[in-house]
């Protein structure tokens, strides 16, 4: 059957459907999971002959990150020792041009592997910048951070390292009433972060900001370097999540049972051509401000110095924001477009930024609100990241 008589089938009332109304229509029909990741903090792992720093590691790779590109690799200077790098193969080039995310994606790496180091008894000693000056150009040449574990006798584990295993990005229609100051004054304080400053925008105080996000997805998706760069690392469906284990997918973006079988049998087949057309970009663009739409308030991460030792240090305050959003049941997406550096997505992140605080960087934005959809995007197994 063709995509087109299909949706001609419509409902029993006869109704044709668009694209994105039939996969509004089938989101009620969900299956839990499609992934189950292994848990880097079973005790199975924690208990086993792996070196310390391999099982730090493991527990670190779970981190957010952008597109789930994964770009870290190691050095392994001991048992438990490492370097870590940007894994330069691994970049996004044309949304992310200055590589600022994917240095937020180094700080996420850190701070979970040092939350989660500490569930296993060691304390992670983390040195940025080992070797000195760091700049764009040293991206994969010079190490990140040099990491140290230390056994300790007593350490003290934080509350939201209890939620390493469970958190996870939820890019679905979020359910139930806004977000008060109240529930974000409970995030904020769980989240305790040290390097930037936390900010929260009420549901009520959003109209703006929701208008700006949808366009800045509008200009990135018809803007067709930046749209291609994320057909390369969307994988299309089960096999290729199993085969790649990285990447972007339907089932990431909250489209999950009916509704994934539906596009990618009928409207989502790999190509350029299908990727760029005109119903695929408009179906993305009504799933993604349906999204923002549901949202029940936002935050945001700001520094007010926009270097590498900032991007890095905001990732390890994002990783914080994110855990404990997971302890207190919320949800989290992060919008990260507005924020892009590339000159198409200027205009946007001037004005959005300016409105917030003029001469300062926001790091992150984020959507919350409350969402019982569940997948964990894969990781690559550990032996993949480390350097020969």
């Amino acid at each position: 059957m063709t995509r087109k008589k299909f949706l001609k089938l419509g409902l029993a009332s006869g109704a044709v459907l668009t694209v994105p109304q039939f996969l509004q229509y089938c989101s009620s029909v969900e299956t839990r999971k499609y992934y189950e990741r292994k848990d880097p903090l079973d005790p199975t792992f924690l208990s086993g002959s792996e070196s310390p720093i391999l099982k730090a590691i493991r527990i670190g790779i779970s981190a957010p990150n952008p597109h789930n590109i994964q770009p870290w690799k190691f050095k392994i200077l001991s048992e438990d020792s490492a370097l870590l790098y940007v894994d330069d193969t691994r970049l996004l080039k044309e949304t992310d041009p200055p590589f600022r995310q994917v240095h937020i994606g180094q700080g996420t790496f850190l701070e979970v592997l040092s939350l989660g180091a500490s569930r296993f008894g060691y304390k992670a000693e983390i040195s940025l910048f080992p070797e000195g000056k760091y700049t764009t150009k040293d991206v994969g040449k010079k190490p990140i951070a040099k990491i140290i574990l230390k056994k300790q006798d007593a350490i003290l584990v934080e509350p939201i390292s209890l939620f390493i295993s469970e958190r996870a990005t939820k890019r679905s229609i979020y359910e139930g009433e806004d977000l008060t100051e109240q529930d974000f004054s409970a995030i904020r304080k769980d989240a305790n972060i040290r390097y930037s400053e936390l900010g929260f925008i009420p549901k009520s105080q959003s109209e703006t900001l929701r208008k700006q996000v949808v366009s800045a997805m509008n200009v990135e998706t018809y803007t067709y370097p930046k749209y291609e760069e994320s057909r390369i690392w969307f994988r299309y469906n089960d096999s290729e999540m199993e085969k790649f284990k990285d990447g972007i997918s339907m089932r990431g973006f909250g489209v999950s049972g009916l509704r994934n079988f539906v596009a990618r049998n009928f409207f989502l087949t790999p190509g350029k051509e299908i990727w760029h057309s005109d119903d695929n970009k408009k179906g993305g663009m009504d799933i993604f401000a349906s999204q923002v739409e549901s949202s029940k308030g936002f935050a945001f991460i700001k520094t007010s110095k926009n270097e590498p030792l900032d991007w890095v240090q905001a990732g390890r305050d994002y990783a914080r924001l994110h855990l404990s959003v997971t302890k207190n049941g919320f949800a989290l997406h992060p919008l990260s477009q507005i924020l892009q550096e590339f000159p198409e997505m200027k205009e946007l992140r001037t004005q959005f930024e300016s409105s917030l605080k003029p001469g300062e960087k926001i790091q992150m934005l984020v959507r919350l609100g409350r969402s019982d959809y569940r997948f964990f995007s894969p990781r690559r197994d550990v032996q993949d990241f480390i350097l020969r």
